[in-house]
């Protein structure tokens, strides 16, 4: 019971401690300064130097460099997996869904551009566990992704005959979303909205002719 009492006191404060405006202000301008200059340069005393934070602070939130990275990615494909699995949950037919995706995963990214470009580059800087887990969150996204793309190629589930298809695009699919931010840029490029729309029907109507 005492062992019961002490974790779930520490998963208190573990709860309160990454919900507080410095620990986002901690992963924003890590996640900034990573996506700028990499992981392998950034140190902890560079994140410290950044933030304003001092470094034995730093150590009050995350126990290390690589932690720290395993946070910045937990929280960003989390939030975005549970962003996506609401809206798909309001139902619509195949393309309406697809659309939705799409859209909402560019709302994201120009919110959270520099989490994405460190969640793309750096998943292999993580390892053991901390790997693990993010390559679950990864596998459950692209999932969502498969049963959309696999609906609106006419696929029934659990085909084996049209499994490559349909994973080579979903693969397309997300290859052009987890890497707009090589290209995109606001003011020059047009808004996520329009942007959204356009690389919807240019998905959607390659798959339905890949159907036909």
């Amino acid at each position: 019971m005492k062992d019961d009492a002490a974790a779930s006191r520490g998963e208190a404060e573990v709860s309160r401690v990454r919900s507080g405006e410095k620990y986002e202000r901690l992963l924003g301008g890590a996640a900034a300064l990573m996506a700028r200059q990499g992981y392998s340069q950034t140190t902890m005393r560079d994140v410290a130097r950044e933030t304003g934070f001092s470094l034995a602070g730093m150590y009050y939130y995350f126990k290390s460099k690589e932690d720290l990275l395993f946070q910045i990615q937990q929280r960003t494909f989390s939030e975005l997996l549970a962003l996506q699995e609401e809206q798909l949950a309001r139902g619509g037919d195949a393309a309406e869904r697809l659309r939705r995706l799409i859209d909402r995963h560019l709302a994201f990214y120009v919110r959270h551009a520099d989490e994405l470009k460190v969640c793309t580059y750096e998943l292999d800087s993580l390892s053991g566990e901390k790997y693990q887990q993010i390559e679950s969150l990864r596998r459950r996204y692209f999932a969502l992704g498969v049963a959309i793309i696999a609906e609106v190629m006419g696929v029934r589930p659990g085909s084996v005959h049209e499994a490559a298809p349909v994973r080579h695009a979903t693969l397309f699919l997300f290859g052009m979303l987890n890497w707009v931010f090589m290209w995109y840029r606001p003011g020059r490029d047009c808004g996520p909205e329009q942007l959204a729309r356009e690389m919807a029907d240019f998905v959607l109507d390659g798959l339905r002719g890949s159907r036909s």
